[in-house]
């Protein structure tokens, strides 16, 4: 048997982003949605025996109507159209926090050839002579140890495939610090002849035979060197080979030291530093380091607004030089002084039809601590 194994879409995401796209969302949205498209194109161009999802197809409990009927389209298309029998899990995005409500994803149920899988119970589904055990995100750790035990591989069948979503235990570095992520006990996953796993966003091999398969687009910077995709899984014997879908560029400028600078230069050597990575289709990370209170109350009261309009995102973050440090934080979300807190925000927002200068003189008049 051959299996697509996919994971992580995450549609919605990238909402605050403030560029609209055609599609009234925004273009961070779509990035995220074409990644998901990418994957489903080469699941169809694979023709496998079966396809999964292994969790968080969405970024929130309740997507928009206009995120959910793309999802549909194209598992639809998947499932009914090219008549791949598709199973999708819940994963800790998709969950409701409460048992009686229901998930977003339910309402694919009705779609030819597609197992919709989610609450709070295993469930199995037999797909030719492969018995696939679908353990949704359940809402407290014992229900999910409950519904572990009775994920017994079957003697009957000749392969069976663990399909679920969490933290490989004893494995931090699989964590993605979400609220509600469970722990999957290693000895759960090393009896099944192949264990699909979603919820950590970078492709790898955490067990024998389990795998995550990262998520279809980048969502982090901690995943700016990952590859993006799907994977092609043959059983009997094992066999797993990564496909990579397009995906957002990612880079982290870090370190930025302008200790002794004054802001007008520190705009300067910022600018240059996104000239150099061409920030214009990329998201872009700028750690600035040695600011003091100088630096901020000269730089340029337009800069930084200008910057991010040239980059397709862009995420600066100061931090205080050592020398001038207080019991008093500093930085994108420190609560710190009015003065310093005041004119940072002005640097990080969009004053259209406002006079920025202006702003900032009045605000060091009536802000500034003597």
């Amino acid at each position: 048997m051959r299996i697509c194994h996919f994971s992580d879409s995450h549609l919605g995401a990238g909402d605050s982003y403030s560029r609209r796209g055609k599609s009234g969302l925004t273009e961070r949205q779509e990035d995220i949605i074409n990644g998901y498209v990418f994957a489903i194109d080469k699941i169809i161009e694979l023709k496998p025996d079966v396809c999964i999802h292994a969790g968080d197809i969405f970024h929130r409990v309740r997507p928009l109507n206009s995120i959910m009927a793309i999802a549909a389209e194209q598992l639809h298309r998947l499932a009914a159209i090219e008549k791949i029998p598709t199973i999708v899990i819940a994963g800790n995005h998709d969950a409701p926090k409460q048992p009686h409500v229901g998930a977003a994803i339910d309402v694919f149920k009705q779609i030819e050839n597609l197992h919709i899988v989610a609450g709070n119970a295993l469930k199995k589904i037999q797909i030719g002579d492969t018995m696939f055990f679908a353990l949704p995100h359940c809402l407290t750790t014992n229900e999910l140890k409950t519904e572990l035990d009775l994920c017994i591989p079957d003697s009957e069948y000749k392969n069976n495939v663990l399909i679920a979503h969490g933290v490989a235990a004893g494995m931090p570095e699989f964590s993605m610090a979400d609220l509600g992520e469970q722990e999957l006990p290693l000895e759960s996953l090393n009896r099944f002849d192949y264990v699909a796993l979603g919820h950590f966003h970078n492709y790898c091999k955490v067990a024998q035979t389990a795998w995550y398969a990262g998520s279809t687009e980048r969502l982090s910077q901690s995943e700016r060197d990952s590859a993006k995709g799907l994977l092609e899984v043959e059983l009997n014997p094992l066999n797993v080979k990564f496909h990579e879908v397009e995906s957002r560029a990612m880079i982290s400028i870090d370190r930025i030291d302008v200790k002794g600078m004054r802001g007008d230069q520190v705009a300067e050597i910022i600018r240059k530093q996104l000239d150099q990575v061409d920030s214009t289709d990329k998201i872009v990370r700028v750690n600035v380091t040695g600011v003091t209170e100088e630096t901020i109350k000269t730089m340029p009261a337009d800069v930084v607004s200008r910057l991010k309009e040239k980059a397709f995102a862009l995420d600066i973050r100061f931090e205080r030089d050592k020398s001038e440090s207080t019991d008093i934080g500093f930085g994108r979300s420190a609560i710190g002084r009015l003065d310093e807190g005041f004119i940072e925000y002005l640097l990080s927002v969009d004053l259209e039809g406002f006079d920025r200068d202006i702003l900032k003189r009045e605000a060091l008049k009536y802000l500034s601590v003597e």
